[in-house]
């Protein structure tokens, strides 16, 4: 795996619609290039690019991928400051093709709005799931877990300026199904913890609370968000103390291979014993059918990648070859402060 090169994803299509934290990252940069519907092929193009000239001047380099398809979608060059990110034309935060009249680019976008009904319904299933858990939780049990923990990892340690928090995605729901970079997000960080547990356990409420902990002491914390449900946490990493916390449970599971790595039980520490045997047959069901959801919300996101791939096509093709080159060249200008 390729060190000074962090992977992940700013928006997601989720059970809540298309949800995006490019503010989050790109924000506070001194420079954005901020693309609206540019084919993928020439992002990828610009992206890798400016990557190889980046490490070619041991720079670091953060590269952004789309949702659907897990194609570079951006880049943060954290040395320069800079920064770029295409916004997907079928995407809710798309402004400049709105008044195109194409039939491709309408059908990625009805499917799209598909796949984030079918990801809804799974939500409900998820919820009902949920709640076998939650009618078994010893709840002061839980607190108890969550402020042993939080001593453990920052104890009496702060810093004397104000905390930051940058909202992220470390997967997506691609059109191949589940896909994640916890691997390489984790990779130079010494101390994992891999929480694992039952939908309803309270992980991203006990990951919220450890997010906090660390913004009050004054650390930059990552928050990466759940894609299937932005309004949940799946982890936080806090480079400065070199640990990381996250759901290592489906669908992205994970176990220890080093030894640092240790487990955070909240199943064993704060369920009632037995709760998996008693409602065997109901927590089937719930996976059946939230899996079967989220299988046609995959495959509509299928459709609206083969319909978005027409459309770009058709863009491609209107292009003007000299024009491409000298758009590309400045805005490689541009992120290196030429």
């Amino acid at each position: 795996m390729e060190k000074n090169v962090l992977h992940y994803f700013v928006d997601t299509n989720s059970s809540r619609g298309f949800v995006s934290f490019w503010e989050s990252n790109f924000g506070k940069l001194e420079k954005v290039v901020k693309l609206d519907g540019y084919p993928d092929l020439l992002v990828t193009q610009l992206v890798s690019q400016a990557c190889a000239q980046a490490l070619g001047c041991e720079q670091e380099v953060e590269l952004v991928h789309n949702c659907l398809d897990n194609s570079l979608q951006g880049i943060i060059l954290p040395g320069q400051k800079t920064g770029l990110l295409n916004l997907p034309a079928y995407g809710d935060e798309s402004y400049s093709l709105r008044l195109a009249e194409d039939e491709n680019l309408s059908k990625a976008r009805e499917r799209v709005q598909r796949a984030y009904g079918c990801f809804g319904q799974a939500l409900k299933i998820h919820d009902d799931w949920e709640r076998i858990f939650i009618s078994s939780m010893d709840f002061e049990a839980m607190d108890e877990l969550a402020e042993e923990t939080a001593e453990k990892l920052f104890g009496g340690q702060k810093t004397d300026r104000a905390g930051s928090c940058a909202d992220r995605f470390f997967g997506a729901a691609t059109v191949n199904g589940s896909y994640d970079y916890i691997p390489n997000i984790t990779q130079e960080i010494p101390k994992r913890y891999f929480l694992k547990g039952r939908p309803g356990t309270g992980k991203s409420t006990f990951l919220k609370m450890l997010a906090r902990a660390a913004q009050d002491r004054g650390y930059r914390t990552e928050a990466y968000h759940c894609a299937f449900d932005p309004n949940s946490l799946d982890m936080i990493a806090v480079r400065e103390l070199g640990l990381c916390v996250f759901d290592s449970t489906a669908p992205h599971e994970y176990f220890p291979d080093r030894d640092s790595d240790e487990i955070i039980d909240i199943y064993k520490a704060a369920v009632q014993p037995g709760t998996d045997e008693k409602y065997e047959k109901e927590i089937a069901g719930y996976s059946a059918g939230y899996k079967a959801k989220v299988r046609e919300a995959t495959g509509y996101l299928g459709e609206a990648k083969l319909a978005y791939h027409q459309y770009q096509k058709s863009v491609l093709e209107s292009v003007n070859p000299d024009r491409r080159i000298g758009s590309m060249d400045w805005i490689i200008g541009k992120l290196f402060g030429r």
